[in-house]
């Protein structure tokens, strides 16, 4: 047999461009037609603002910011963002769970149990974030309506797990507030008492000038160590002992207690008993406030994430896509055809 000439197979797919033709039109109107018979799914998306920290969130230190705001959405340190704990909410299997459950997903489904359903709805949603902090939940579903009920859904889960975090974790930094205000206030009565005490055995304390500075200092220096102390108490319910957070505010402390440990003492009788009276104040200055914000957030009911684009019921399916598998039921039967024309080319040049 002669090898098989270019040009033969050129002028045979001349004069057969029409079959060929054909042959791909047939098989694009063939794929036409299936994708009738293919159940149409319905893509709806809900778009949510970057989660932002709030002032009382975004620190954990005592001094500049409030110990109530540790629940915003539970951001320790710089490890992990808003974003990120939106992120894995929304991606869970206790919202997929209740997203299942809400809409009976596993009789929709006709799933043989409800974890199974679970595992189907997890396939069918994308979670993701834009690069511009936007966080999107997008949906297939073969209703459109539905659709986008359970992608709002989703958001609507995600504000009320956030809040029962907020919620859980302000009870828990009042409680331990409460705690030291009242040991703080309990030691500053008994400094009050022995003050008193004091003056009304020796008379009135006269302080100069030069001494109340010093002794606004030590106050000053010994309120910062017990506030450190007290961050750092909090901060190990909510992070580990390990963590560089941790290890910056352990190393704060320990110069902090340094520093009061080079306090001279006070020469002047009685200045110790304001020293420590004016310490328990300063404390008291800080973590009274603390208490009433984190009171004021464990009772916060307010809505923890703002809805950029809520989902609306797509009128267009996502699935089949007609004009797609029409071009590529094209795109097949030229292949189809085309593949005879070696063969074609061969007998045509044995012949010659």
């Amino acid at each position: 047999m002669k090898p098989i000439n270019l040009l033969d197979v050129t002028d045979y797919v001349r004069r057969h461009g029409l079959r060929l033709l054909l042959w791909g039109l047939g098989f694009a109107l063939a794929g036409y037609l299936v994708s009738f018979l293919i159940p149409p799914t319905y893509r709806a998306s809900a778009v949510i603002l970057p989660p932002e920290e709030d002032e009382l969130s975004s620190s954990i230190s005592l001094t500049r910011r409030s110990l109530g705001g540790l629940g915003g959405l539970g951001r320790i340190g710089s490890y992990f963002t808003e974003a990120d704990i939106a992120l894995a909410i929304l991606r869970s299997r206790t919202v997929a769970e209740m997203v299942t459950q809400k809409f009976e997903l596993q009789k929709l489904y006709r799933s043989k149990d409800f974890p199974t359903a679970v595992d189907r709805l997890r396939e069918l949603v994308r979670v993701r974030i834009a690069s511009d902090g936007t966080i999107s939940v997008t949906v297939d579903d073969r209703s459109a309506e539905r659709s986008a009920n359970m992608a709002n859904q989703f958001l609507a889960e995600l504000d009320r797990e956030n809040q029962k975090f907020r919620s859980a974790t302000a009870r828990r930094t009042r409680e331990f507030l409460e705690r030291r205000v009242a040991e703080t206030d309990s030691s500053l009565r008994v400094a009050e008492r022995l003050a008193a005490a004091y003056q009304s055995r020796k008379g009135a304390l006269l302080v100069s000038p030069e001494l109340r500075v010093s002794l606004d200092g030590a106050s000053s220096l010994m309120a910062q160590k017990i506030t450190a102390e007290t961050e750092l108490e909090l901060l190990k319910q909510y992070a580990s002992a390990r963590s560089e957070e941790v290890k910056r505010l352990e190393a704060r402390v320990a110069e902090l207690r340094r520093q009061v440990g080079n306090v001279p003492a006070m020469q002047v009788g009685g200045a110790e008993l304001l020293r420590d009276i004016g310490t328990r104040q300063e404390v008291l200055s800080i973590l009274v406030p603390q208490l009433e914000q984190a009171r004021i957030r464990e009772a916060m009911d307010t809505p923890t994430i703002q809805v950029l684009d809520p989902a609306q019921p797509p009128t267009r399916r996502a699935w089949p896509r007609r004009a797609w598998i029409a071009a590529f039921g094209f795109i097949v039967g030229i292949i189809v055809f085309a593949a005879e024309l070696p063969a074609q080319a061969g007998r045509l040049a044995g012949r010659r």
